[in-house]
């Protein structure tokens, strides 16, 4: 049975090096999914909720908004075992991720 494993960059460019380095290391393409970090336009249902979160979010509103900001991307890695897990860790963290 699979598992996803999500890891963010700060850079897009980062995130990109760590998927190529996966797909070289026996990572198959269906398995390694790139998601670019994007702002959502706001609307009436997303600023409700999202007020909500943010007032929940560690450091607040403020800090929720820096977030949001993010440049970056997120590697999602579908794993079978913890041996590969352990390798996609050790790859993604030559480039930089931290956990989602």
């Amino acid at each position: 049975m699979t598992r996803s494993i999500h890891r963010n960059f700060e850079q897009l460019a980062d995130a990109e090096s760590a998927r190529s380095a996966l797909l070289s290391n026996g990572f198959p393409q269906s398995s390694v999914k790139l998601t670019k970090h994007t702002t959502l336009p706001p609307n009436v249902a997303t600023s409700t909720v999202g007020n909500l979160l943010d007032s929940l979010t560690p450091g607040g509103p403020a800090a929720a908004a820096a977030a949001r900001q993010r440049s970056g991307a997120m590697l999602t890695v579908d794993i079978y075992d913890e041996d590969e897990r352990d390798k996609a860790d050790a790859i993604m963290g030559g480039f930089g991720a931290r956990d989602a």
